[in-house]
């Protein structure tokens, strides 16, 4: 759980769809840590669900809702709230994909998980990169975090 200055509690459920590995418990731990980190600085929904899947449902996703072919690393969607329940928010990590990049950027796995699943949270807090400097500010800010939290 998260909880930042005057905020509401942050709920982080962590799943994975039945075509992952799942997580060693030290990793889901870290990346609760990184939640709560961002939950200091950031407004997040209450409940987060940070769900790793494959490629194939992530290319799935990611031709549904963004029009583009292929896989990617991280999709957020934030539901916004709905009465009767909690405002909640949900960040897909494409695992096979984000264990490639960890591979060919020489970082360590859970880094990389880390980097994409702050990414996602700046997502659901409202941060968006439509130009260049945008991006450049959200990199920015997810290395603040990741460098701020041993994993």
């Amino acid at each position: 759980m998260a909880r930042g200055p005057g905020k509401k509690l942050t709920t982080i459920e962590i799943t994975r769809d039945e075509g992952t590995d799942p997580l060693p418990t030290t990793d889901c731990e870290a990346l609760e840590r990184i939640a709560a980190e961002v939950g200091h600085s950031h407004t997040l929904p209450a409940v987060v669900r940070l769900i790793f899947i494959a490629d194939d449902y992530m290319a799935q996703l990611n031709a549904s809702y963004r029009d583009k072919k292929g896989t990617t690393d991280v999709l957020s969607f934030d539901f916004g709230p709905t009465p009767g329940q909690p405002h909640s928010g949900e960040i897909y990590i494409s695992l096979p994909q984000a264990r490639r990049q960890a591979s060919e950027q020489g970082v360590p796995e859970l880094e990389e998980l880390a980097r994409l699943f702050v990414h996602g949270l700046l997502h659901l807090a409202g941060w968006v990169h439509d130009t260049p400097q945008q991006l450049t500010a959200m990199e920015r800010e997810t290395e603040t975090f990741l460098d701020a939290i041993p994993l």
